[in-house]
């Protein structure tokens, strides 16, 4: 059996929510400030992928387990976003507190997939021993094998596996957290926008999945917050949410419209604040300024 070879750190039928009526976007280069090709239309299998970014490596050859482990969520998490994008806040938008966790799970798994917070995660396998990260080798005595773990935990693939695993832990870490989950509608008339990092947490270093304030967007129409919110969602913070997304890319965005990103630029540029600073206007709700419409 062929391997895979294109493994997208965001899952394709997630791109494929930000897609126009063809199921295609444009790709902004936040590096360059152009769109790729000219404002060229992609399908979303063209973009966010890193080649063989879950393979396994051993003495046997390829294997591409992690990744045929990745579809099996992504396809049981995208049977619950079909059911929030067809859905309305009437009906709950189709899902029940018991979906709710699999949304922070599918959240975790985006953000330990990413390239971009792989340092964060070999810090962090650097910091505590094989023990200390939730696994342990025993010998046939049942006594634990420090040598051996050390050696298992310093091998180049435990990276790959691990932030499988580590994803998996999160779900664990966060029992007993009891921050409400929120889903609210985005305005249909706003361009669709897709970060390469599409979760904004409140905080921006020492992250906790399972335990701190972000804010998700499911889809063009749909957003994610995991936050105990005492008063309504105020549904003016949207540009300042795609403003954040739009600084906190790494290297790409998706959008169905050129002049969106133009108008989210200029607003930074009236404004001039640091992504940080954006945030903390964000979680706080001060963004009285921001009441700006779109044309």
């Amino acid at each position: 059996m062929s391997q895979s070879q294109k493994h997208h750190f965001l899952p394709v039928f997630y791109l494929k929510g930000f897609t126009n009526e063809n199921e295609q976007f444009k790709i902004f280069n936040v590096k360059t400030k152009k769109f790729k090709q000219k404002g060229k239309l992609f399908s979303p299998s063209s973009h966010f992928y890193i080649l063989k970014d879950n393979t396994i490596v051993t003495d046997f050859g390829e294997n591409d387990f992690m990744e045929k482990f990745y579809e099996k969520v992504d396809n049981s998490t995208a049977k619950i976003f079909q059911r929030i994008n067809s859905n309305t806040f009437g009906n709950r938008f189709g899902v029940s507190e018991k979906d709710m966790p699999y949304l922070n799970n599918f959240v975790s798994q985006i953000y330990w997939r990413s390239p971009f917070n792989r340092n964060i995660l070999q810090d962090y396998i650097k910091k505590y021993n094989l023990e200390e990260l939730g696994l342990k080798i025993i010998d046939k005595n049942g006594n634990h094998n420090e040598e051996l773990s050390e050696e298992f935990k310093n091998e180049p693939q435990f990276y790959k596996a691990y932030k499988l695993y580590n994803s998996l832990l999160d779900s664990i870490r966060g029992f007993n957290c009891n921050t409400q989950y929120h889903i609210f509608s985005r305005p249909k008339e706003l361009p669709s926008i897709c970060s390469d990092s599409p979760i904004i947490f409140s905080k921006s270093n020492d992250i906790k999945v399972y335990e701190d304030d972000y804010i998700f967007p499911i889809s063009k129409n749909r957003i994610f917050v995991k936050r105990n919110l005492t008063q309504k969602f105020n549904h003016q913070l949207h540009h300042l949410i795609d403003l954040i997304l739009l600084k906190q890319s790494t290297n790409y965005l998706a959008t169905n419209d050129e002049s969106y990103i133009d108008f989210l630029m200029e607003l930074d540029k009236e404004h001039n604040y640091s992504l940080v600073q954006y945030k903390e206007i964000l979680f706080n709700n001060l963004i009285y300024f921001f009441l700006i419409k779109y044309q």
